[in-house]
């Protein structure tokens, strides 16, 4: 059963985005949250790569794969195998264009 690790850019986007989710939609939307992001964990810890490889990053030296949570949300993680490692790289808002993303994601690493 893999580990799970989350990196410093993916808390960060996690506490804005509660944050943000908390002020606009009170806390029962932030228990729907949390409680699937529980759940994406617990799959990824049992099928590290049960989620497909992220199209958008396809040309980094590493493999990055994406969950999709709640419709407008992605996990983006990579899986280390030799140390048994499911590493939470970031959290994308699917609805913010591409190329942001991607300049974004450089920018974090």
């Amino acid at each position: 059963m893999a580990h799970i690790k989350l990196l410093d850019p993916f808390k960060k986007e996690l506490r804005d985005m509660v944050v943000y989710t908390l002020a606009e939609f009170g806390a029962t939307s932030v228990k729907r949250f949390n409680k699937e992001l529980d759940d994406i964990k617990h799959r990824l810890m049992l099928h590290p790569l049960s989620s497909p490889r992220e199209p958008l990053l396809k040309r980094f030296h590493r493999p990055y794969h994406s969950a999709i949570i709640k419709e407008n949300w992605k996990i983006i993680y990579r899986y280390d195998e030799a140390n048994d490692l499911v590493i939470f790289v970031d959290l994308w808002d699917m609805r913010r264009s591409p190329r942001y993303l991607i300049r974004q994601f450089k920018r974090k690493l």
